[in-house]
């Protein structure tokens, strides 16, 4: 609770300035002073009402069990975005949520207030439970009366972590399922591998190992102001959201990685931004939204079992899933540093073209046209376009056979492909399917 003192009389008014005038002596007229006394002076005390929880907290269930991981099985649709596999590592089955803040922060209560109540909401169940983890909890918060710094770089912050906070928690605070998540005022800039907060990212998750072998995850939050359409709290807990849910599906990127990267078939999504569950769906227009059951905004994030289904694989939603797949007959070959794999795409060398089959589908009625445009996406890559793109023609009705066209004008991918993506675009509604052209 904060307190504001307000000095309040007659000639010296709150935020004001005196009549009073100084002589050249230094002296002050005393019909002045005597007009008023300082016994009229009054100190006021404004008070800041306490902070009500706009969410419901999550409580503990100590008997709850993780849900198991959805698994395929037959009654996957002819065509249909890809999966997230695990690449083996661990998931954190109740994820324990520690929120970490500064002294000063302005937004502390509502930031606890989120991390404290989203992991029961039907928002975090609709994709969580794909991927074996359950309802999320939180610890009371960590408020941190250190400077905070104008610079820091990744590494330094597991440092901090692992000696400035896990020092002042017991030891078995340090657990198969807690995640540390560190919120950063505006004035720190955050450096990770040669990127700056709130320029080239709005937020990541990462791990460090203790001394003993066990790993720590940990999410970092930095204040952007303003993120995509959103500002203050609701830029934060959209941010947040991405990476609470990456984080508990893959807490261990760099020691044991999980649910980092999508079945090689899918790579061209995985290249847009990256694999996780957060990355496949940040693109889409509509990724950020406020739920109708939930006070704070969050993002929309990618269920397997709905992907499967060809269905809209960015949840939660109601809405109609309309889409245009690319209908590929290549395996494309590529290398993105785990050695040689294949994907299915398009084969096609530099200057030459070639023409694919397009449905457009959708996972329930719809009767408005449906249009399509073809985008290279090397932009992902750091490069610029190689590939030129054309629908014919260029809208259409759900089941519908369009053709594109593709023109390789050159390469600039070290990993021997080249993404590219179709937007479908129908009575408001937009989605995005990817592809790669590669070398044949």
């Amino acid at each position: 609770m904060k307190r504001l003192a307000c000095v309040v009389a007659t000639l010296l008014a709150c935020g004001g300035k005196t009549d009073l005038t100084d002589y050249p002596d230094g002296s002050v007229e005393a019909s002045v002073v005597d007009a008023k006394p300082l016994k009229d002076v009054v100190v006021v005390d404004v008070v800041q009402p306490p902070y009500v929880p706009l969410g419901t907290k999550c409580v503990v269930d100590p008997d709850a069990g993780a849900p198991p991981v959805w698994v395929p099985d037959d009654g996957g649709a002819p065509l249909h975005p890809p999966q997230i596999v695990s690449s083996g590592g661990p998931v954190l089955g109740h994820p324990v949520f520690v929120p970490i803040t500064f002294d000063g922060d302005d937004l502390v209560n509502p930031i606890e207030d989120f991390l404290a109540s989203v992991g029961c909401t039907s928002y975090w169940h609709s994709v969580m439970s794909d991927y074996g983890v359950g309802d999320a909890y939180s610890t009371a918060g960590v408020h941190l009366s250190d400077k905070p710094p104008d610079t820091i770089d990744d590494p330094a912050i597991g440092a901090f972590i692992r000696t400035k906070i896990l020092g002042k928690l017991v030891p078995d605070a340090v657990q198969d399922s807690t995640l540390y998540v560190i919120f950063y005022p505006e004035q720190t800039d955050i450096t990770l591998q040669g990127e700056h907060s709130c320029q080239s990212y709005g937020g990541y998750h990462s791990n460090f190992v203790m001394s003993d072998g066990r790993s720590v995850p940990y999410a970092v939050i930095p204040r952007c102001g303003n993120f995509g359409q959103l500002g203050g709290v609701d830029a934060i807990t959209a941010v947040t959201s991405h990476e609470l849910m990456e984080a508990s599906s893959d807490p261990l990127p760099f020691t044991k990685p999980a649910y980092q990267f999508t079945e090689g078939n899918g790579l061209a999504w995985a290249l847009a931004g990256g694999g996780e569950v957060g990355d496949m769906c940040e693109f889409n227009g509509d990724a950020d939204f406020l739920p109708s059951d939930y006070p704070f905004y969050v993002q929309r994030q990618w269920s397997d079992h709905k992907a499967w289904l060809a269905q809209n694989p960015c949840q939660p939603t109601t809405t109609t899933y309309v889409a245009a797949a690319p209908l590929f007959v290549d395996t494309v070959p590529f290398d993105i540093g785990f050695g040689p794999q294949t994907t299915t795409g398009i084969k096609l060398a530099v200057g030459n073209q070639t023409t694919i089959d397009v449905k457009i589908i959708a996972d329930g009625p719809w009767t408005s046209p449906v249009t399509v445009v073809g985008k290279d996406g090397s932009s992902f890559l750091g490069g610029g376009p190689k590939l030129s793109l054309s629908v014919s023609p260029s809208s259409g009705n759900v089941g519908d056979t369009l053709k594109l066209t593709v023109t390789r004008t050159g390469t600039n991918s070290t990993y021997g492909v080249e993404p590219f993506y179709l937007r479908a675009s129908s009575s408001g509604a937009q989605t995005l399917w990817w592809g790669v052209v590669g070398d044949p």
